[in-house]
């Protein structure tokens, strides 16, 4: 039996249909892909406060649904991507090996964003006294931390986002024992290419594909060139 098995795990914000190419690509090359909805973005939100872990153990269960008893891959882009890094780390008896793409949380999981979100919290109802000063002044801290998903976000995901936003992800990279892809835009703004050699240099058995004139939004708009990526660099692993 063929173990061309992958599951496809988008960005926060983002919805199913974004990878849906991606796992058009991947069919025509024959692996059978899921590509699940989202607690909170598809699919309800959840009735408690998520982190990484949470959506991790939930998608190595709709995997098994999936595929069985059988071993998988990850693809995962950007918040995908940092799902995929805590499965490597906690489920890796399920997978055969990740695709990290884009992936959040690396160098900027602490400092700034914990910075920003705390300073939310401690002094946002005593300094802001009116609403209009008080959507400046969260405009601003947003901007500094580069996290204007929060502004899009309500509701108890509000608080998923922010849990998730301050988990630092960096020392679990050297922890992934399965092969892994790591695949990059050049110019990605929003997790820059930085991150890319870090995890390079973590798991130096990696394979770095980078993608010059490409930003955070590669697997969006180079779907074809990922799906023949992939599978060349699961030729090799054979």
């Amino acid at each position: 039996m063929s173990d061309k098995r992958i599951v496809l795990l988008h960005g926060w914000g983002a919805e199913t249909s974004k990878l849906e190419p991606l796992k058009r690509e991947l069919e025509k090359l024959g692996w059978k892909v899921l590509l699940p909805k989202l607690a909170g973005f598809e699919k309800p939100a959840p009735k408690e406060i998520w982190g990484i872990k949470e959506y991790s153990e939930y998608i190595n269960e709709e995997a098994k649904k999936s595929f069985g008893n059988n071993r998988f891959f990850v693809f995962g882009h950007s918040f995908g991507g940092g799902i995929t890094i805590k499965l490597a780390t906690s489920n890796s008896e399920s997978l055969i090996g990740v695709v990290l793409c884009a992936t959040r949380g690396i160098s900027r999981g602490k400092s700034v964003k914990r910075l920003v979100f705390s300073t939310l919290a401690k002094t946002g109802k005593v300094l802001l006294i009116t609403p209009q000063l008080a959507n400046k002044f969260r405009k601003l801290l947003y901007k500094a931390a580069r996290e204007h998903d929060y502004e899009r976000t309500h509701g108890i995901m509000s608080e998923v986002f922010k849990k998730i936003i301050s988990e630092d992800l960096k020392p679990l990279v050297s922890k992934i024992k399965v092969p892994t892809l790591v695949l990059w835009g050049e110019e990605d703004k929003m997790t820059p290419i930085k991150d890319a050699h870090f995890i390079k240099s973590a798991l130096p058995e990696s394979k770095l594909v980078t993608y010059k004139r490409q930003g955070h939004r590669l697997p969006y708009e180079k779907p074809e060139q990922l799906a023949l990526e992939i599978e060349k660099w699961y030729r090799q692993l054979s």
